[in-house]
């Protein structure tokens, strides 16, 4: 010991400095460095499970992306489905229209094809009447002059009119 006071060390301040040193140490360990360190471990857990949340919300979210477009391909494919059948429908419609007017200009033809052979026949029908008619006034006219004596071709070129 008288080496360390050979150098201006007292041992008894220097004891009670070692446990004073000792007591700070036991109580910043107990209530600093214990609590830090607890806190420290706490936050770092935090942001570790913030960093997982954070990357399986990444995760999720590029699955929601991908199901999206999945989906508007499939809506796409829907809607030219879609059209495509309406189109079909629609020519469907435009050739049954189509076959219902042809038929209905047929019937209309024929209808009228039946009309006007009709009409024609009855002109032929009044036309063989008048000329019968004609024929028989002509001819009692001719035997009623031929009574009378004339001459037969005088008479038939008078009817006729060629005279």
């Amino acid at each position: 010991m008288e080496a360390l006071h050979n150098l201006g060390i007292d041992g008894k301040l220097l004891l009670a400095q070692v446990v004073n040193f000792l007591i700070l140490l036991f109580i910043l360990r107990k209530f600093a460095y214990r609590p830090m360190l607890e806190f420290l471990e706490k936050r770092t857990a935090r942001i570790e499970q913030g960093i997982k949340d954070a990357e399986a919300a990444g995760k999720r979210l590029e699955e929601a992306a991908r199901k999206e477009e999945k989906m508007l391909v499939q809506a796409r494919e829907e809607a030219r489905s879609l059209v495509a059948k309406a189109e079909i429908a629609a020519e469907k419609r435009a050739e049954a229209i189509m076959d219902a007017v042809e038929l209905k200009s047929q019937a209309i033809f024929a209808e009228s094809k039946k009309h006007a052979e009709a009409e024609r026949e009855k002109i032929f029908r009044e036309a063989k009447e008048e000329l019968a008619s004609l024929v028989l006034l002509a001819t009692g006219k001719m035997l009623k002059e031929k009574s009378e004596g004339k001459n037969d071709r005088e008479l038939a070129e008078r009817f006729l009119g060629t005279r």
